[in-house]
């Protein structure tokens, strides 16, 4: 068991590199068959085309409209997973099959107007929803929530008012299908608020005018506001009241200052008295002062105060001579200067007020507040008197504006009730669990959908090398024949090296059987002169060449033994070994059955050099020698294993120029690879005729997956007309004229016969003529 048994991914992988290589290698054949059938494949694509064209003038336009829909789950409280991502995804999918469905189909052509039914006119009522559903389409979004509806329609405005309809009529069905009782009772309470609501509006519409009415002010009483006339009557009330105490004040502190001045007392003692009164700017006036004289004294004391505090932080660091420190006490001491002489001036004026004269004063002082207070008790009295009898007229108007603003209140309350039932009924078991939304609007096309010019078109094309290629491949399957030496070529990927036509059998044996050796001015020569040449103008190693075939009977070794006399007549010291020890051409058209060979070469035990100068034949020809095969094995890969035939090429190598291995067929038997790793290459020979193509690409490959260097393939057995068709002919010696004299070249040249095919240049008889010959060609 080898290390690659014990490792079946490196297998497998093998495998698969394997099987892509086939595929790849089927693709460039695929492309190569296309490429030799250029005709084929342009008539094809050329009548796709037409069929296009016709089909694109002829066809009714087709016009489409979409629109987009999106369902949003309201169970929106569930925490999203895995299940709840597949539960979307059968929500969808069950959402765009209902969009289809017969029902709502059928509804949707029930609303339809009969004006867009222009797609529904050929076909029966009964297939209304069929026909209807084949031209409509419902498709999701991947990952989203979106479903689109799309509808083609012989016109745009019916296409836009049949999608319109489907999508109507799929919103009510869902609408309905879940519905609940919760749902009904909401109906219910929402049909008693509207009535409601109407009932409060007039009843609030007839307040309203009877405060307009009244002159009421809407205001909230649970802020112990009473109306604006009662509010007024009361407040002149309170007025009322306060001037009569302050005219009982003032009448009361007049009597107190004319007793006193009856008395004689000081009258500065009643200034207080007079300030209460008459108040504090009165007083300040009849003494002289003001306000300003106040502020402008509070001032003053002020910047005192400032300068004063400036001038204790200063003095530490400064000195007393500081111009800053100077400043400062000098400001200080006017200011200080001026505070005194303001008081002593008022001091002065308090003092020089005369008792005589301050009596009166305060006394005429009283008496004009006296006077004040008595006229404007009198006019709030008069005021407070109307305000009353209007409060009383309006006492009737108030008691109804009381009893409609207690109905509204009421109405409002019962409101409030029906407001509450409608929140508590459950808003999960009253929605739908999907709610869908239109998002996007049909809207009509201009442009058809169908035909398109340029899709159908590409089609067309894309169809024509398709229908091309299906025709080439079946051709080229039912027909498993190489055509021409240019597809076997490509096919192969080899050169051709030369093309033998069919050679008729000589009598003899030996090298009187040779073509070659017998007739060497001949057409039928000239194809392995070719080879010869072929062979020797490759610019890689060709002294040890390796002749094998697809499978018996291709005329291996009538190449072989033809090759060795066209290298023997250049003067080339040339070897044939007959390795083909299970059934020996070579020996038997040389006629060397029952002489020491090959097979006893490769069971000695050593001196394989003089047992090979034993086996060694010599031919008539000079330069040509041959070894035969020797007696049949059964095990002749095994032979030809062993180091015994590495040494006789060696051997072979050392005293040959040119030595030629003919070995058996590479498919019935693996000793053509195990030569073939040991010489400089091989030459396939091929019989187009007779080998299918997959067995000569199956031997061609597995010498070179054996590490062989295949030097090309040989053409053997053309004919002039073979059967199929292929069409194998030339007319090369009847051109040229082989084996003339020189008498003959004398005589005027006869016309060659017209042949009854015209060739084909890239057919097999296109090697038959000197342009076959490379050396000729050069």
């Amino acid at each position: 068991m080898t290390a690659a048994d014990h490792q079946p991914g490196f297998q497998d992988e093998g495998v698969q590199e394997g099987s892509l290589a086939e595929s790849l290698h089927g693709l460039v054949r695929l492309l190569r068959l296309m490429q030799r059938n250029q005709s084929t494949i342009a008539w094809c694509v050329a009548g796709c085309v037409a069929l296009a064209m016709a089909y694109y003038v002829a066809a009714p336009r087709i016009y489409r409209s979409t629109a987009k829909l999106l369902l949003i789950e309201q169970d929106s409280d569930k925490v999203s997973g895995v299940a709840d991502a597949g539960r979307a995804d059968d929500v969808m999918a069950t959402h765009r099959e209902l969009v289809k469905s017969p029902v709502v189909l059928q509804n949707a052509i029930a609303n339809l107007p009969p004006e867009h039914r222009v797609d529904l006119l050929t076909v029966k009522p009964s297939r209304w929803i069929e026909a209807l559903n084949e031209n409509l389409s419902a498709t999701t979004v991947r990952r989203t929530k979106f479903i689109q509806v799309s509808y083609r329609s012989h016109q745009p405005e019916s296409a836009v008012a049949v999608v319109n309809s489907v999508i109507n009529s799929y919103l009510r069905f869902v609408e309905e299908t879940h519905r609940s009782t919760a749902a009904d009772v909401l109906d219910v309470l929402t049909v008693e608020r509207d009535q409601l609501q109407e009932e409060l509006l007039q009843k609030q519409r007839l307040l309203q005018a009877c405060r307009e009415r009244c002159g009421h002010l809407a205001i909230d009483q649970k802020d112990s506001v009473v109306d604006p006339l009662i509010g007024r009557a009361i407040h002149l009330n309170d007025s009322l009241m306060q001037a009569q105490q302050q005219r009982l004040d003032l009448q009361a502190s007049l009597a107190s200052v004319s007793a006193a001045l009856a008395r004689g007392e000081d009258m500065r003692n009643y200034l207080s008295v007079v300030e209460e009164a008459v108040g504090e700017q009165m007083m300040l006036a009849s003494l002289g002062l003001s306000h300003q004289d106040l502020e402008m004294l509070s001032s003053q004391q002020k910047r005192l105060m400032e300068t004063q505090d400036e001038l204790r932080r200063l003095t530490p660091h400064y000195g007393p001579n500081h111009p800053r420190v100077v400043s400062l006490t000098e400001q200080a001491a006017a200011l200080q200067q001026y505070l005194s002489n303001y008081h002593a001036a008022s001091g002065s004026r308090y003092a020089s007020i005369n008792n005589q004269d301050l009596g009166p004063m305060i006394k005429r002082t009283l008496e004009q507040s006296v006077a004040q207070a008595i006229e404007r008790e009198r006019v709030l009295s008069s005021s407070f008197d109307e305000a009353r009898i209007e409060a009383a007229k309006q006492s009737g108007e108030l008691v109804e504006l009381d009893m409609r603003s207690r109905e509204v209140e009421r109405l409002e309350s019962l409101h409030d009730v029906l407001f509450e039932k409608i929140a508590a009924v459950d808003i999960h078991q009253v929605q739908a669990p999907i709610r869908a939304s239109i998002v996007e609007e049909p809207l009509p096309e201009e442009t058809p959908v169908s035909p398109r010019f340029a899709s159908l078109f590409g089609s067309a094309i894309l169809g024509g090398l398709a229908l091309g290629a299906v025709i080439v491949f079946v051709r080229d399957q039912l027909d498993d024949r190489f055509t021409s030496p240019d597809e076997m070529s490509a096919q192969l990927e080899l050169p051709v090296l030369s093309v033998v036509r069919t050679l008729n059998p000589l009598p003899g044996v030996g090298l009187d059987a040779v073509h070659m050796h017998v007739d060497g001015n001949s057409v039928e020569a000239e194809a392995f002169r070719t080879l010869r040449t072929s062979l020797t103008l490759r610019g890689d190693e060709t002294e040890r060449l390796v002749i094998s075939s697809a499978e018996p009977s291709d005329g291996k070794t009538t190449v072989t033994s033809n090759l060795g006399v066209a290298f023997a007549q250049i003067g080339k010291r040339t070897l044939i070994i007959d390795a083909d020890l299970r059934k020996p051409g070579m020996t038997s058209l040389m006629d060397l059955k029952g002489q020491a060979g090959v097979t006893d070469i490769l069971l000695c035990e050593g001196g394989v050099a003089e047992l090979a100068e034993r086996c060694l034949v010599k031919t008539p020809l000079e330069k040509l020698d041959v070894i035969p095969a020797g007696p049949r094995r059964p095990d002749a890969a095994e032979l030809l294993s062993g180091p015994n035939f590495t040494e006789l090429l060696a051997w072979a190598e050392a005293r040959y120029d040119q030595v030629l291995v003919d070995c058996p067929p590479v498919l019935a038997v693996s000793d053509a690879q195990i030569i073939g790793r040991l010489v400089d290459g091989v030459v396939v020979v091929v019989t187009p005729e007779k080998n299918h193509r997959r067995l000569v690409v199956r031997a061609c490959d597995s010498f070179l997956h054996a590490g062989c260097h295949v030097h090309g393939v040989v053409a053997n057995r053309i004919s002039n007309k073979s059967e199929g068709g292929y069409g194998y002919g030339y007319g090369y010696g009847q051109q040229y004229g082989y084996g003339h004299t020189e008498e003959e070249e004398l005589a005027p040249v006869a016309a060659p016969p017209t042949s009854p095919v015209d060739p084909d240049p890239r057919d097999w008889r296109r090697l038959g003529g000197d342009d076959a010959d490379p050396a000729r060609a050069a």
